[in-house]
């Protein structure tokens, strides 16, 4: 939980913050970069939907940031404990209340990442804003593809842990939003990104009802299949 002296007004303006991060980050990719985005598929409108993502750079977090948040809600994520100690962004997870992990060690409560993951899935829909996971656990690299021997070209094996306990939770009518980014090229960096490699990238939304799923693991796997085929084309 946020620090009890944390106001409403501090929410508020860290809240402007983001989003105004957001716009800023943006404007930079498509206008400074020079970065075509090609979005596919309605934005999401729902205040408190879940979002799925294949994750193959950090650069990933922006551009799901650009097409959730700016036509709706703040998109909370997992970050790591240790993010609070930098200046603004780590302010902002604070003050936003965000799932902290402590990657396997028990933080200073003696709360485990499987009890804050499982307190983030009780307590989301509750307020405002969407939860963002990436099923794979992990950025995407060719040799991690190889390790996994996967039936999957462009992915890594998706987990169902994080979606599976959301699912006990979450309201019957709860969105979720399954967002495909195609950098059409294997092996991006955040750096490439950086100097405008690639020059085009593309996501794709696509809309379900988290309450008709009722197998995850086999909805995860199905989806992952087309969600490949679909890189694939790219």
């Amino acid at each position: 939980m946020p620090l009890p002296v944390v106001s409403r007004g501090s929410t508020f303006i860290a809240d402007h913050i983001y989003r105004t991060a957001v716009k800023l980050d943006t404007f930079w990719m498509q206008r400074v970069l020079g970065i075509e985005l090609v979005i596919k598929g309605n934005p999401n409108t729902q205040q408190t939907p879940v979002v799925i993502c294949n994750h193959q750079s950090w650069f990933d977090i922006p551009l799901v940031q650009q097409v959730i948040t700016g036509n709706g809600p703040i998109i909370k994520f997992l970050v790591k404990r240790e993010i609070v100690w930098v200046p603004i962004i780590g302010w902002i997870c604070l003050v936003l209340n965000f799932p902290r992990l402590s990657r396997g060690k028990k933080n200073g409560t003696g709360e485990s990442d499987f009890s804050i993951i499982q307190k983030a899935s009780k307590g989301h829909g509750k307020t405002s804003g969407a939860l963002l996971i990436f099923p794979e656990g992990t950025r995407f690299t060719e040799s991690k593809r190889v390790n996994q021997k996967v039936p999957y070209r462009h992915l890594l094996k998706p987990k169902t842990g994080g979606l599976k306990m959301i699912k006990q939770h979450a309201n019957i009518d709860t969105n979720l939003v399954d967002i495909t980014i195609d950098y059409h090229q294997k092996n991006v960096h955040i750096w490439n990104c950086l100097r405008a490699d690639p020059a085009k990238i593309t996501i794709t939304l696509e809309h379900y009802s988290l309450a008709e799923i009722d197998d995850i693991q086999t909805w995860l796997n199905n989806r992952w299949l087309e969600k490949d085929q679909l890189l694939s084309r790219g």
